[in-house]
């Protein structure tokens, strides 16, 4: 016995059935606009039988004129559901279709001789669904409908030879033709009663000529015939669209778990890299990596290394995507269990790479970049392996670094790097970047360049490391355009202070009640260290300001912290007030400036506000780093 061929129906996973609702959802949409043409079609014929374009006798006009109107309604009564939730619904597509098929059998009957391809169109339109069980049962409809409409045309249509004309009037004498009798005013004569034209068949039927036998034979078996090739055609059609929705379901499915996956590898990577911004009394640091793909294998890292060092390190995987982003994780893991103050960073690099090298079958291997600093006295002692020199100075005066390139990490049993030793001065800063960025290319093709990255840092007078990493990132992706990101970009930089320095730093909610918390946090703090009068209440202003904006407006759910550092510079007779949160991204410093009017960026925080804190402020910064708003205020005391 053979068996009977499964069903194709929308598929049980959530995600087919979705997909598939939304296709029959926007179905229903294309439907509605295409019933749009389908009346203006309908109209266009109505008008030519009106003008006399086409000929029909005088009571087939009284049936067009209010068959059409009627058709033409039906036609366009989807649209009003178009905006309502009934497009959603199952049986929407039910009511366009029996819409259309009432349309086509109407016609049907009034204009039986040019119908014919109404019934097709039917079927075809049912393609928009995908639905092999909804093209059969639309098929039984249609053949039943168009049954019906066939005898019911013989009975009130227009003159159909198919149906009325042999054996009812005699042939004429000159063309061997059905005559038509004309009426007094010359029109052909034809039965205008359902009587006249019963009494007509029925006379036929008793001479033995049985016109409604003929009418199936000759007439309704060739348009379902011609139908049933339709059915075939446009159920195979659909089977096919049908298998091709849910391999590209199947495709995008595995496409946004992929994606998801390596969403989440993302977040574990940039879990393992540091992504708080340091200031303490000897030094600032910042970092940032922005990857070319989810994943990538750059990475950085800074840690403090007992009371009086710290140490930065940079690095870049050979590859990109998944293995790069695996072999960097075993790397910077490595950096985190090996490196202290005491051990040289041609050491640490050394047992580094005796770990990575173990088991590195896919021949993969890092570039590295890695100092120590000594806070108190400005000693920093570095090795290189293969890394790009880092750029070192201050005030428009940077360079390279002059260093030895030593061998790759990962590539040899030995690492073959050697320690090299620099004293930084007061204000020194040092920049470790990778090639993601010298090699970035614009829409022409041209490289970034070290020349150009060296010009850039001597052409601006930095007035933070945010406010460096802030130009950097923005010289950078005005050269590249829109060209698009081909490598990961990463720079850490280290700014040395070497000056006496005193700092707090108060972590609170972003709730109303913290902004009071914070002025007392503020007041106190220059009241610690004898700040003037005048310059308090100056602080007290700015940090109300901009506090309570950040309160107000960063958190759409109300739920949040508010960071705040103080820092006073005595050597520099310096204060740097540092504000960070992980708000909505929004420069509280673009507002503005204007204490009346109706922009919305004035409405939001008060353009006032702003202007008096840019005032009293010798210089103010904002920048967004890992979706953290960070502003970086200085002002000399």
């Amino acid at each position: 016995m053979a068996k009977k061929n499964k069903e194709i129906t929308p598929a049980p996973n959530q995600k087919y059935i979705d997909e598939y609702i939304k296709n029959e959802i926007d179905a229903n949409r294309q439907m509605a606009f295409a019933n749009i043409f389908s009346s203006i079609i309908v109209l266009i014929i109505w008008i030519a039988y009106i003008v006399g374009f086409f000929p029909a006798h005088p009571h087939i006009y009284i049936i067009l004129n209010i068959v059409f109107p009627v058709s033409i309604g039906i036609l366009l009564s989807p649209l009003l559901f178009l905006k309502t939730n009934h497009i959603k619904k199952p049986s929407f597509k039910n009511f366009l279709i029996m819409s259309f098929i009432f349309v086509i059998g109407v016609v049907n009957i009034v204009l039986p001789k040019h119908g014919l391809l109404g019934w097709p169109v039917c079927l075809l339109i049912v393609n928009h669904y995908y639905n092999p069980k909804l093209g059969r049962k639309v098929f039984v409809i249609v053949l039943i409908t168009m049954l019906v409409c066939m005898y019911l045309g013989m009975l009130f249509g227009e003159y159909d030879p198919n149906t009325l004309s042999d054996g009812i009037y005699p042939k004429g004498p000159l063309t061997g033709q059905i005559a038509y009798p004309a009426d007094a005013d010359g029109h052909y004569y034809l039965p205008d009663s359902v009587e006249e034209r019963i009494t007509m068949l029925n006379n036929l039927l008793r001479e033995g000529e049985n016109r409604y036998l003929k009418a199936f034979l000759f007439y309704y078996l060739p348009r379902a015939a011609f139908v049933t090739i339709t059915l075939l055609v446009s159920n195979s059609l659909n089977i096919r669209t049908y298998r091709l929705l849910v391999s590209e379901i199947k495709v995008n499915s595995e496409q946004q778990k992929m994606s998801t996956e390596l969403n989440v590898a993302k977040d574990i990577q940039l879990a393992t890299l540091p992504s708080e911004f340091v200031t303490n009394q000897e030094v600032e640091i910042m970092a940032e990596l922005r990857a070319a793909k989810e994943v990538g294998g750059d990475f950085y890292d800074y840690f403090n290394l007992g009371d009086d060092h710290v140490a930065i390190v940079i690095g870049d995987v050979s590859g990109k995507g998944i293995p790069a982003a695996m072999f960097m994780m075993k790397t910077i893991t490595c950096f985190k269990n090996y490196i202290s103050a005491e051990k040289s960073p041609s050491r640490v690099m050394k047992e580094v790479n005796k770990t990575i090298v173990e088991g590195n079958t896919s021949q993969m291997f890092v570039t590295c970049f890695l100092a120590i600093l000594n806070t108190k006295t400005g000693q920093m002692r570095y090795a290189n392996a293969g890394h790009n020199p880092p750029i070192i100075g201050k005030n428009r005066n940077y360079r390279y670094l002059k260093c030895k390139t030593g061998f790759i990490l990962g590539g040899l049993p030995d690492a073959f790097v050697q320690d090299e030793e620099i004293t930084l001065e007061k204000g020194d800063s040092i920049t470790l970047y990778t090639d993601g960025i010298t090699e970035a290319r614009n829409e022409e093709g041209k490289f970034y360049g070290e020349e150009r990255l060296i010009e850039f840092f001597n052409s601006v007078d930095f007035t933070s490391v945010v406010h460096l990493h802030h130009e950097l990132k923005d010289n950078v992706a005005h050269f590249v355009g829109n060209a698009e990101q081909s490598d990961d970009m990463t720079y850490i930089t280290l700014l040395y202070h070497g000056d006496e320095y005193y700092y707090s730093e108060k972590l609170l909610p972003a709730e109303q009640e913290s902004v009071a918390t914070m002025l007392d946090f503020i007041r106190e703090f220059c009241d610690s260290h004898s700040l003037p009068t005048s310059f308090k209440n100056n602080l007290l202003v700015v940090g109300d300001e901009l506090i309570s904006n950040i309160v107000r407006y960063g958190y759409k759910d109300n739920s949040g912290d508010v960071f705040l550092r103080l820092l006073y510079n005595v050597t520099k007779q310096e204060f740097i007030m540092t504000i960070i949160d992980t708000g909505e991204p929004f420069n509280q410093f673009e507002v503005n400036n204007s204490p009346i009017g109706t922009d919305v960026m004035n409405e939001r925080i008060g353009g006032l506000g702003i202007l008096i804190v840019k005032n009293i402020m010798d210089e103010y910064a904002y920048d967004r780093v890992y979706d953290k708003n960070i502003i970086t205020l200085k002002k000399k005391i």
